[in-house]
């Protein structure tokens, strides 16, 4: 069996898969690894473990615990990655690594804008020919919402609100319409401008943020909760 982990900025995720198929999941605050990890640990004979991470490195910890398992970090410079990549910095963040690889494994062939709604908005392009072409950042939900309290004198603290209208009758309102249409704004312009250099361009929308998005956009597909899990199970295929 393998497990998978990955450790975001507010909450790790872990999936235990077999034969190709998620049997178990679960989460848990990211801050509170050291009270979570031995009960996963007593779940099962791990084989494999891969892990992907946006905080620290997990690596030495996972390695005193799963004493018997071989683990794969998405931070190995000789790890094999289904696509290609020019990317200027040192790395690609390790979560977007796992969310174009989930893309190609489930949608080979074909060019993909991958967005993930989570803490921040991120946007990934590859390519048909399994090259990575690029991508952007954005706030995400909470922290639009939590910048416009912060750096406000009276604007107050809200939780993500869906809203109909483009505009609103109170305070409150005004800040959920503002949020929310800024973010569908935001990703139905990246989409019109990707397709405008790629017609052909399927569009998938992941992250915990998604669900607050479901038939508000058009002609995207929203993946389901193992996502992330696919592309890390299918990069610990290659490397194993």
């Amino acid at each position: 069996m393998n497990l998978i982990f990955d450790f975001g900025n507010s909450f790790t995720k872990y999936f235990f898969v077999q034969n190709n198929m998620v049997v178990e999941r679960g989460s848990f605050i990211s801050r509170n690894f050291d009270q979570n990890i031995l009960g996963i640990n007593s779940k099962g004979n791990i084989d494999k473990l891969i892990y992907s991470s946006v905080i620290d490195d997990k690596g030495e910890k996972l390695s005193d615990i799963f004493k018997n398992s071989k683990i794969i970090s998405l931070k190995d410079e000789n790890l094999k990655l289904p696509f290609s990549t020019q990317y200027k910095d040192e790395t690609l963040g390790e979560d977007r690594v796992a969310l174009v690889s989930a893309g190609l494994n489930l949608y080979p062939d074909k060019d993909l804008l991958i967005i993930d709604i989570g803490t921040c908005i991120t946007y990934d392009l590859v390519s048909s020919n399994k090259e990575y072409i690029g991508g952007s950042i954005s706030p995400g939900f909470n922290l639009r919402y939590s910048s416009l309290h912060d750096y406000t004198s009276n604007l107050p603290k809200l939780d993500v609100m869906p809203i109909e209208s483009i505009i609103g009758e109170s305070t409150e309102e005004h800040i959920h319409a503002g949020v929310f249409n800024g973010v569908i704004g935001e990703i139905n312009y990246n989409i019109t401008r990707h397709k405008n250099d790629l017609p052909d361009l399927e569009t998938i929308i992941s992250g915990g943020g998604a669900n607050f998005l479901l038939n508000k956009i058009k002609n995207v597909i929203f993946a389901d909760q193992d996502f992330l899990a696919h592309g890390l199970n299918h990069i610990l295929q290659i490397n194993s």
